[in-house]
């Protein structure tokens, strides 16, 4: 992990790990990244996490049910959103064909461990800005942490995007990985991105905040 924490229940305080201050936060479940949602929505302090993008239940918790509400300004990314954030890539802007790549590296070839954290090669994340951005200026779409998304599978959330500790291939990384987990599952290649709904001056926030839903491109 990257955080630590100090002090006595009600008054405790955080701070990062010295040189891993723009490394993934990771030890998440996808419970943890809803309550950050939260704070971002309340204005990071302005109310408690269990309310806000989402109303945590212990009821909806357990039945794994709960969904995004309307009204969200900040949430974890729907599969589609990520979907979108990782792939997408207009052929008009060099992208491939059908707008959409097999790959989060922007590209239809295998990737390298070069090209993204995963592998086992580092053996542990890496700062966000040690790869290529892609189309929408996103980093780490592949490899470093595996990410949470809302979509419910079951008693499962999903992950998508592969993570730096994969042994197996690049198969993680494609555009028809999706991998079920316990939503209270945590882990050092577990992490999670969030989406905002873009103000008037927010043009950082379009890499993710304002995309559409996207068709999941089959298998080649």
């Amino acid at each position: 992990g990257g955080i630590t924490r100090s002090g006595l229940p009600g008054s405790y305080t955080y701070s990062t790990v010295s040189g891993r201050e723009n490394n993934p936060v990771n030890y998440v479940s996808f419970w943890d990244a809803t309550r950050f949602a939260n704070w971002l929505h309340n204005g990071q302090g302005s109310g408690d996490t269990e309310t806000g993008a989402y109303t945590l239940t212990p009821g909806g918790i357990s039945a794994n049910t709960i969904t995004r509400n309307t009204g969200w300004q900040w949430a974890v990314t729907s599969e589609d959103e990520w979907y979108k954030a990782a792939y997408f890539q207009p052929a008009s802007a060099g992208g491939d064909s059908d707008n959409y790549w097999r790959f989060t590296t922007s590209s239809n070839a295998t990737p390298t461990t070069a090209q993204a954290n995963f592998g086992g090669v580092v053996g542990n994340t890496m700062p966000v800005g040690s790869y290529a951005a892609n189309y929408y200026g996103a980093f780490d779409m592949g490899g470093n942490v595996l990410e949470w998304n809302e979509a419910i599978a079951g008693s499962s959330r999903i992950r998508r995007g592969g993570a730096f500790n994969n042994f197996s291939s690049a198969s993680d990384l494609r555009s028809d990985f999706r991998l079920p987990g316990s939503p209270t599952g945590e882990g050092d290649s577990f992490g999670f991105r969030v989406v905002q709904v873009p103000g008037p001056s927010s043009v950082a926030a379009l890499a993710i905040g304002g995309l559409l839903a996207a068709r999941r491109r089959r298998a080649v």
